[in-house]
Order: structure tokens, then sequence, then C-alpha cells
């Protein structure tokens, strides 16, 4: 892994402060100064040391097939990040972001047949899954949540930034130092090249473990066809893509809606933003200034901000859905084994 990102050395003092207060709380947890909640059920932890861009949504929702088809009684939480709303809610088919934040909403779309429930307690929205039933709880965006003492933790770490060159936080974009890695069970270099080979795969297994129960896995991301928002429509072919999202790092995406056409823009919006009517317009114009046959392209995670939106007519015949999944290099069976088996030893 070569370096390819930025960091402001210049904001170092300030890290220097970030990072000494993160290592009190982490020294404070670990030695049981401050107290941490473990559970009589799994509770399995998908987090990451840097702040977005991890493809955690993704992986979320591979732990979420993987478990639907083989346990009962499995559940999503969330904190539920973007949501207007506080407290323990239980997500349905009509639930929207502003109530359950983004990532809820899509997940609760790909498997409606399990629990995803946000709340900015953690702990207590363990308790109360746990007693509507739950015995299986998949943690989103939990690793720096020490409160909770998941049964698994699993850390997500992008290969195109390495948390051995990057900064702490604003020097850098990581919440905790390289340290604390040390609490994963399992780590995930995600969105790694195709062509990644065992012999760099081994190298980064290697520099990155700090004991050697620690299992390493990678992935990378598989775009699935596009998805027309009005069914039957179908991509031109040699079109314009103006691709809109909201998204920590949209590289992945335009580098490959790169291979479906030489013409493609970006409209970037922060990450888990709210769009307005004011912005979907500005987005069709832009649309219209490229070519009045170009197409508007967004992740699902948008999408499901745009639920329950009012989107004008314009906008929807030429929007489509980019769909996108979780793909092991290598060892999928035996992370799916992992992940089974770990379950199973509660059953016991």
């Amino acid at each position: 892994m070569s370096r390819r990102f930025k960091t402001y050395p210049i904001l170092a003092p300030l890290s220097f402060i970030y990072r000494a207060v993160m290592s009190i709380r982490n020294f404070s947890y670990d030695k049981g100064l401050c107290a941490s909640h473990g559970f009589d059920i799994p509770v399995i932890s998908v987090g990451n040391i840097t702040v977005g861009g991890t493809g955690k949504t993704p992986h979320v929702i591979y732990l979420a097939g993987l478990l639907s088809d083989r346990c009962r009684g499995v559940a999503v939480l969330s904190r539920g990040y973007g949501r207007s709303t506080r407290g323990f809610i239980l997500a349905d088919a009509e639930s929207e972001s502003y109530s359950i934040g983004d990532e809820p909403v899509l997940v609760k779309a790909h498997f409606p047949e399990i629990t995803v429930a946000v709340d900015e307690d953690r702990v207590h929205g363990i308790r109360r899954l746990s007693d509507i039933g739950i015995r299986t709880v998949v943690l989103d965006d939990a690793f720096q949540h020490r409160r909770v003492r998941p049964s698994l933790n699993i850390l997500l770490i992008d290969w195109n930034r390495s948390i051995l060159e990057d900064m702490v936080m604003p020097a850098g974009r990581m919440r905790e130092s390289a340290s604390g890695r040390k609490r994963a069970d399992i780590i995930i270099f995600t969105k790694c090249p195709a062509g990644l080979d065992d012999a760099g795969m081994d190298k980064a297994a290697a520099r990155i473990v700090t004991d050697k129960r620690q299992k390493v896995f990678f992935t990378s991301l598989e775009y699935g066809d596009l998805r027309p928002m009005i069914s039957g429509k179908t991509v031109p072919e040699n079109v314009r893509i103006l691709a809109m999202t909201g998204i920590a790092n949209p590289k992945p995406m335009i580098d490959y809606l790169g291979t479906l056409s030489d013409n493609v823009r970006l409209i970037q919006f922060p990450d888990h933003h709210s769009f307005s009517i004011a912005d979907l317009e500005k987005t069709n114009a832009v649309a219209d200034s490229l070519s009045p046959e170009s197409i508007i392209v967004t992740t699902e995670k948008d999408e499901a901000r745009l639920k329950g939106m009012q989107l004008p007519e314009s906008l929807k015949r030429r929007l489509f859905i980019l769909p996108v999944r979780t793909s092991f290099l290598r060892e999928q069976e035996q992370f799916d084994r992992i992940i089974l088996e770990h379950i199973g030893s509660f059953k016991q």
C-alpha cells in the first residue's frame, strides 16, 4: 500500500490533543475505570477507525444477508446518524431517513424480514431488542462506542487509506490512533483493487495484526447494473452521466461509471446530506447542460434519503440507482464460518 492521500501536518498539535484525549478514554475503559456492558447474546460490531468512506454499509448488509438466511431473531442496530428524532425506534417498511437515518432505511429495504432499530444509546437499544426476543445483534458503527463490549469486533480499513500512514483528526481522518486496532477480532481491508494478489494480501495482513488471534480479510466493492427510478427505462449508449451523491468517498463509484461512459461528471454533497428540492433542481439543470439525453446516477444510500420526496418528473425520468455489494477476494467461506460458529457458541 502506497500513500496516496492527503494529511495536514500543520494541524499536528491539535491532533496530539485529540489523540491524547482518546488515549485516556480508551485507557479508562481498558482498565475498568469506565463501565462497559457485555450481553448474553452475540453482539457483532462493525466499525472503523477513520471517519467514513470504508464501505461500512455494504458490509453490514452482507452480514445481515448471511445471518437472515441461517439464524432467527436477528437485528441490526444503528444510532441513526442524520435523523431528526431521538430514542429507540423500530424501523418498518414506511420508515424514512429523517426518522431513522439513511443506512437503516437501506438495510430494511434489502431485508424486510429482519429487525432494524436505531438508538443513540446502544446499551439501551440492545436491551430493548433482547426484551422483544432478538438473539443476535449486528451493531453498526460502534468501534469507538466503548460502553458496549461486543462479543465480536470487526474493524474495516480502506485499502487506499492505511491507518498506519494516516493521522488523527484534524490533521488526518482517524478517530483514534492506529493502536486501537488491537481491539478488533476481525480486520477487513475494504475497497481492495481487483488484481491484488495473495502476496500483497499476506504482506498487508502481517503489518496490521497486533495479535495472532486476529483474522484478516480482503474485500472489494462490486457494482451491479444501473436500476432506473422509473421501471422500463434503459441506459442509452454513449450516454453522458452526472453522478449525484452524498457519500464520504465517491471515487470508487466514479471509477466504475468511467467504464460505462467517457463523459462522467460529479456533483458531490456532504456525507449523509439531506437533499432539498433546490438541490435536485440544480442537479437536473446541470444534467440538462450536459445533454438532454444525459442520465443522473446516485447510490442506494442516497436513494434512501430521496424516499418520500416529491421528485420532479423530469429528474425521475433520467434517474438511475447504482447498487453495490461486498465481494471477498479470498476466504469468504472462512469468514462466514467464523461468524456462524461465533453465534453458535452462545447457543451452546
